[in-house]
C-alpha cells in the first residue's frame, strides 16, 4: 500500500526509498491513520488531503472522491500542479472514448437519421414509453440521471443543462439510440428471463476483444459496495438484491441493465456481473449493446460526480 491517499506512489520516491518518508497509505487505512498521528505530533496539524480522505473513507482521491479536484489540491502547490489538474478536470468531464472494441473511432451513419426522420414518432413513443417533448415535438427520455432529447431536425443528441437544451456530442450515446429507434417494432414484454451477454444469441460477438469490460469497476469497487451501490442510486438506479450488491440502472425507460458485484472470499476472487432482460436482443444490435454497457459503466466509475 506505498501509493497516498493523494496517489502519489511512494515506491517510485527516492526519499522512501531512503527511509526519510513513508507512504501515507490509502484513507481507510491503518498507515493513514498513523501518518496523521505523527504529523500531527511533528506539524501541529495532519496533511489536509490526508485527513480529508480519512474523515470521508475514501481511499484514493483521484480514483474514489467525485469532488477530484477540490479545494485541497487546487489551492496548493502540493502535491500536484495546475496544469494537471486542469487536465484532470477535462478529460474527467468527458465521455468514454469513441470508439469501438477494436479501438477504431465511432462514426454515425447520416442515413440512420434519415431512416429515424421517416417513422411515427407517437408510435415510436408507445414502443419504446418515451416522451414526445411538447416545444420541440422530439422524442425526449432520461438516459440514467441526464434528460436527452433526440433532434431528428439539427440530427443530433441535445441534454438539458442549466441554460437549457445543449448539443450533446457522444457517439456512444447516438449510435446506441439510434439503433434503438430505428430498430424497434412493437411493446417488448420485460421480466420474462434475465440473462448474461453469455446466454444471447449472438453470444460469439461478446468474446475476446469485444467482452463486456469489468476490470475498472472491480478495481474501484471491490472493496467498497457502499460506494457502488451510491453510485448507482445517483444514477437513478434501484438497487436489487442479487449478489453482495447490484443495481439495476435504466439508461432507456424499457431497456435495464443489472450489474452485480461479488466481493469474494477464500474460494472465489471478487467479480462483477453484467445482465439484461432478454428483451434487449430484440430492440438493441451487438455492437449496440457493447456502446450503452460501455457508458453505463463509464457513469458508474465516475460515481457521485457522473
Amino acid at each position: 500500500m506505498a501509493t497516498g491517499a493523494c496517489g502519489i506512489n511512494c515506491d517510485v520516491c527516492q526519499l522512501n526509498l531512503l527511509g526519510q518518508c513513508s507512504s501515507c497509505g490509502p484513507g481507510r487505512s491503518d498507515l493513514a491513520a498513523g501518518k496523521s498521528a505523527a504529523q500531527k505530533r511533528a506539524f501541529g496539524h495532519p496533511c489536509s488531503i490526508l485527513e480529508c480522505a480519512r474523515l470521508n473513507h475514501i481511499d484514493y482521491c483521484p480514483r474514489d472522491c467525485p469532488s477530484f479536484p477540490c479545494d485541497n489540491f487546487t489551492g496548493s502547490n502540493y502535491p500536484y500542479g495546475k496544469g494537471f489538474l486542469d487536465m484532470q478536470q477535462r478529460r474527467r468531464s468527458q465521455g468514454p472514448p469513441a470508439v469501438d472494441p477494436s479501438g477504431r473511432r465511432i462514426e454515425i451513419d447520416p442515413s440512420w437519421w434519415d431512416v429515424l426522420a421517416d417513422r411515427d414518432i407517437g408510435q415510436v413513443a408507445n414502443f419504446t414509453l418515451t416522451d414526445i417533448d411538447a416545444g420541440s415535438g422530439h422524442l425526449r427520455f432520461r438516459f440514467l440521471n441526464r434528460q436527452i432529447l433526440v433532434d431528428t431536425r439539427r440530427r443530433c443528441l441535445m441534454e438539458k443543462r442549466a441554460k437549457g437544451w445543449e448539443k450533446l456530442v457522444l457517439p456512444l450515446l447516438e449510435l446506441t439510440v439510434l439503433d434503438y429507434l430505428n430498430r424497434v417494432n412493437h411493446l417488448h414484454p420485460l421480466g420474462r428471463e434475465m440473462v448474461g451477454a453469455e446466454d444471447l444469441a449472438d453470444a460469439a460477438y461478446f468474446s475476446g476483444r469485444n467482452r463486456l469490460r469489468t476490470a475498472a469497476l472491480l478495481t474501484r469497487y471491490s472493496e467498497d459496495s457502499n460506494g457502488f451501490t451510491t453510485a448507482g442510486r445517483h444514477l437513478g438506479g434501484r438497487i436489487e438484491q442479487m449478489g453482495d450488491a447490484a443495481i439495476r440502472l435504466n439508461p432507456f425507460p424499457r431497456i435495464p441493465v443489472y450489474y452485480l458485484l461479488w466481493q469474494g472470499n477464500d474460494e472465489f476472487p471478487p467479480r462483477i456481473s453484467i445482465l439484461f432482460d432478454r428483451s434487449i436482443e430484440s430492440v438493441l444490435a451487438s455492437p449496440a449493446i457493447w456502446c450503452l454497457v460501455t457508458l453505463c459503466s463509464h457513469h458508474l466509475l465516475r460515481g457521485t460526480a457522473a
